[in-house]
């Protein structure tokens, strides 16, 4: 199991470095994927699906984490084990959504990248300029769009599936559920496809990598075991 997490690990991070090489060596990409939404004059925006999705974000999250507490603190008083909520999957809960969408996102990426949102560049009508994914500008000074806290509030659904249930379905749907975020933001003009991109990895890097390292599994190998047959005599 520890070898095959390693190899699992090593696709991730090597994924999402050909994603950034990609990103950065051709950043028209992204200014295509938003002109697909852009009509001349301005994007696909006030739609009820995407407010649905945009204003509903913070009560997913509020509601998520209410609800792992509460799994917590039943399995305590209850002596059961429903969902396997013990204090390390409600601290690694608690982690993922402070440390991606709090910390890494809108307090470290979002306010120091610069970059300027789709309908504000001046290739959809706006006055700013293009800024490529990955690159510091001062076209933005606060909440700018690089890289999307939408998305890594959706994202951190697949933080719930991996730490409460094993069902590819329920992966598959926490997936789905970040993807639709997302879309609802690039169709917006609120943010370029690598700003929901690189905020997809970053909360699959801290869920899946880093703190299931760190707090689920401390004690997993983290290597494939040597066969005692090829082992050197004591």
């Amino acid at each position: 199991m520890g070898y095959l997490r390693l190899g699992r690990t090593r696709l991730i991070l090597a994924t999402f470095l050909a994603f950034a090489i990609l990103a950065t060596v051709f950043p028209g990409i992204d200014l295509e994927v938003s002109g697909f939404f852009y009509d001349g004059r301005s994007f696909l925006r006030d739609q009820w699906w995407q407010k649905l999705l945009h204003d509903g974000l913070t009560w997913f999250l509020i509601l998520s984490v209410a609800a792992v507490v509460g799994l917590y603190l039943l399995n305590r008083w209850k002596k059961l084990n429903v969902c396997k909520v013990d204090g390390r999957r409600l601290l690694f809960v608690v982690l993922v959504l402070v440390v991606g969408p709090g910390l890494i996102v809108n307090f470290g990426l979002k306010d120091n990248f610069g970059r300027a949102r789709p309908r504000e560049v001046t290739e959809f009508g706006g006055t700013r300029h293009f800024t490529p994914a990955f690159t510091v500008s001062r076209e933005c000074n606060t909440n700018c769009s690089f890289s999307s806290g939408d998305a890594a509030g959706a994202f951190f659904s697949l933080t719930l599936a991996l730490a409460l249930t094993r069902r590819r379905a329920v992966f598959a749907l926490a997936l789905a559920a970040g993807v639709l975020v997302s879309f609802a933001r690039i169709s917006a003009g609120a943010h370029f496809l690598s700003d929901t991109v690189t905020s997809f990895f970053v909360m699959l890097l801290l869920s899946d990598v880093l703190f299931y390292y760190l707090v689920l599994a401390p004690n997993e190998p983290r290597v494939a075991p040597i066969p005692a047959a090829v082992r050197s005599p004591a």
